[in-house]
Parts: structure tokens; C-alpha cells; sequence
């Protein structure tokens, strides 16, 4: 076993990737995931389809900013919209796949 980076003492299992994306992903589904659990009743925090969808949806886009301002910061400006790019990408097939048909046909007549 390795070390894990920036994680004194722990451990990560041999061919696990513990990048600056992975990390901001798990950081972006728990940060996203608790705010959509307790945004309807703060009282009572509910994990629904819709707090998941949210969570994923928020881990993808932490992910990709993550990617994109470090790509910034050295100027890499294609790497760096690619992760923008593919951000928006994530966001539109979580949405796409965990909304139903009922709640997309509800969005539209609201509109």
C-alpha cells in the first residue's frame, strides 16, 4: 500500500486515483448533497432523487472548476476548457438521466 497525498497516515489501495478531481468531485457531492437535503425542510433533512441528482450535479461542477482553475493558473487555456466543457457535459446528463419525464414536462409549463 501507498501513501495517500495529503493525508498523513492514511492509506490509499495500490492503482486508486486520488487526484485534485476526485477529491473536489466527493467534496462537491457531499457539500452540494447537504445543502439539497435540508434546502426544502431544514428541520428535517431529506435524500430524495432530486438532493441526489443535486449532489452529483455539484460534485461534477466542483470537479471541473477544479480542473479549470488549475489549468489557469498555468495557462493552459485548451486543458482548461476542456474541464469547463466537460463539466457542463456532466451537468446535462445528470439532469438528463435522473429527471423524469413528468418533472421535465412540469419545468416547461411553468416557464
Amino acid at each position: 500500500m501507498r501513501m495517500s497525498p495529503g493525508y498523513p497516515g492514511a492509506y490509499a489501495p495500490v492503482g486508486t486515483r486520488t487526484g485534485p478531481a476526485s477529491g473536489a468531485f466527493v467534496q462537491g457531492i457531499v457539500a452540494a448533497g447537504l445543502l439539497a437535503a435540508v434546502q426544502d425542510q431544514p428541520g428535517r433533512p431529506v435524500m430524495n432523487k432530486r438532493a441526489l441528482r443535486l449532489a452529483l450535479q455539484g460534485g461534477a461542477s466542483l470537479a471541473a472548476g477544479s480542473v479549470a482553475a488549475q489549468a489557469w493558473q498555468r495557462r493552459d487555456f485548451g486543458r482548461m476548457a476542456v474541464a469547463v466543457a466537460a463539466g457542463v457535459a456532466g451537468v446535462a446528463v445528470i439532469e438528463k438521466l435522473m429527471t423524469d419525464s413528468k418533472e421535465r414536462n412540469d419545468g416547461k409549463e411553468k416557464a
